[in-house]
């Protein structure tokens, strides 16, 4: 059975119990209250009717008495003492009847009480209680009766009939049952309704879940502006399912990462992998026989395998950083304060070293060189502007002069590596930073690069919670911009002591 229907059921089946409670316990009190009151009315009326009763018995005569009494019909029953003439004692029954003000008594016939046996010894006979009894033979009549002693020493009962009563009893009743069962079908209509209208929220969850079972991940539970729990659970739900989608799509985007992945490194180890199986079997052929050329075969051969060593290392790399960058709870290695002032001033040293005809620099962002302090993993945060200087080394020209600027803006610690070469077309910006990514033909794998360089250090620079972006240089040129939240005053090293590039 569905809940709608077994809500109604016990909606209607407590309410019904409600009203035959209520209706038995109504029909109870009004049953003492009217029997109450025609007890009242036989107390006041008994006496006159007994007398006329007993002369008729004993003058054997009909007589009519001026009395009033209230309209009905009684029945008596009088029990004369055996004496000289009645060697027993006679019972005779008589039913009175009320003739406007008048009562007149005459033999019973019709229905009539079953009156119990009494005695002078009887306590109904002494304390003049009403009681009640039913009909001769198993009428559905009830009769309330009054008995007493009579002045030569017998015994009168006075009956009525307590029909009316029972009739108004029988009308209360069938009103009372016709009026409860309109009541609970109104109820149950009503009940049916209300409930419906009150189900249109689960209804709507369940054809929300049904969308979404089917594919349809961007389904959301419509939210009614109400406080209560049908709307408390919409919003859980929205906020479960909205998660869910995330989670999918991060799955999804992932496997989109990991297929392109695939793809770049199987295009990218085709060309040293192809030249060193045809180094290979020009040796296994014979054909290189000459010392010489056989030398050459050999150093192309360990540079390509050099070249694969490059780019798979560089995989293994970018493939941890995006571990845990996808892992919450993992956080950078070594972490600690981190001056990047050091670390530019270090690697301005380093390529003047490898490249000496070059103008490399330190300068500071906004004014004289200062420490500036970072929560990080030194070691990353060097592989980071090591990658930019190789970068802007590489594919720029040999005279063109690079610049490292630290300084720090707004709480962030800004590393910029600057140079003045060819740039980076604005449309290429966003992608430059996706693996094996190169910007035109002559950013090519021929160049020294494995095309990972920038990945590696957006990936370094995102796990610091920092960003990564280029700019254009003024006058021309590309500005590697890294920020990286700055660390409190209380947390920095002592200054450290810079040495100035020639």
């Amino acid at each position: 059975m569905p809940l709608r229907l077994r809500l109604v059921a016990v909606m209607v089946s407590l309410l019904a119990a409600a009203l035959a409670i209520t209706g038995a316990a109504g029909v109870l009190q009004l049953r003492g209250y009217l029997e109450d009151r025609q007890a009242n009315e036989l107390a006041q009326s008994y006496r006159p009717i007994a007398n006329a009763a007993h002369e008729a018995v004993v003058e054997n005569r009909n007589t009519t008495i001026n009395a009033v009494v209230p309209e009905n019909t009684y029945y008596t029953r009088i029990i004369l003492p055996a004496g000289v003439s009645r060697p027993l004692p006679q019972i005779r029954d008589l039913r009175v009847t009320s003739t406007d003000s008048d009562e007149s008594a005459s033999p019973a016939d019709g229905p009539k009480p079953r009156f119990p046996d009494l005695t002078l010894d009887s306590e109904r006979v002494h304390d003049h209680r009403p009681f009640v009894v039913q009909s001769v033979g198993g009428g559905s009549t009830r009769w309330m009766i009054i008995a007493g002693e009579t002045t030569d020493g017998g015994i009168y009962a006075v009956a009525v009939s307590l029909d009316r009563t029972d009739e108004i009893i029988d009308k209360v009743r069938w009103f009372g049952v016709t009026i409860a069962m309109l009541a609970l079908l109104a109820l149950a209509l009503l009940g049916w309704f209300a409930i419906r209208r009150a189900f249109r929220p689960l209804r709507q969850i369940e054809d929300t879940a049904k969308a979404i079972a089917a594919g349809d991940l961007s389904r959301r539970v419509p939210e009614a502006a109400t406080n209560d729990e049908v709307s408390s659970l919409s919003h859980s739900l929205n906020v479960m399912l909205a998660q869910i989608e995330e989670s999918f799509a991060v799955r999804a985007a992932s496997e989109d990462r990991m297929r392109q992945f695939v793809a770049d490194a199987s295009h990218e180890l085709r060309t040293p992998l192809a030249t060193v199986r045809g180094y290979a079997e020009l040796f296994r052929q014979g054909a290189v026989s000459d010392p010489d050329d056989l030398r050459s075969a050999m150093r192309r051969i360990e540079d390509e395998a050099a070249r694969m060593g490059v780019l798979v290392e560089d995989l293994l790399t970018l493939t941890r950083l995006e571990r845990r960058q996808s892992s919450p709870g993992e956080h950078p290695r070594n972490l600690g304060p981190v001056d990047l002032t050091v670390i530019g001033a270090d690697a301005a040293q380093d390529a003047q070293a490898l490249d000496h005809g070059r103008e490399i620099g330190l300068v500071g962002l906004d004014g004289p060189v200062q420490p500036v302090v970072v929560h990080g993993d030194e070691d990353a945060l060097r592989q980071v502007v090591t990658n930019l200087m190789a970068n802007a080394i590489r594919y720029t020209p040999e005279d063109t002069p690079i610049e490292i600027v630290v300084g720090a803006r707004a709480d962030q610690a800004e590393l910029h590596v600057r140079d003045h070469g060819p740039g980076v077309p604005e449309q290429q910006r966003q992608r430059i930073f996706e693996r094996f990514y190169r910007a035109d033909a002559s950013r090519n794998s021929a160049s020294g690069g494995s095309g990972l360089g920038l990945a590696i250090v957006a990936a370094i620079v995102q796990a610091h919670g920092g960003s990564v972006h280029v700019d254009e240089t003024s006058g021309g040129g590309a500005t590697f911009v890294v920020r990286i939240p700055q660390v409190s005053h209380r947390d920095r090293p002592a200054p450290v002591q810079t040495h100035a590039i020639e």
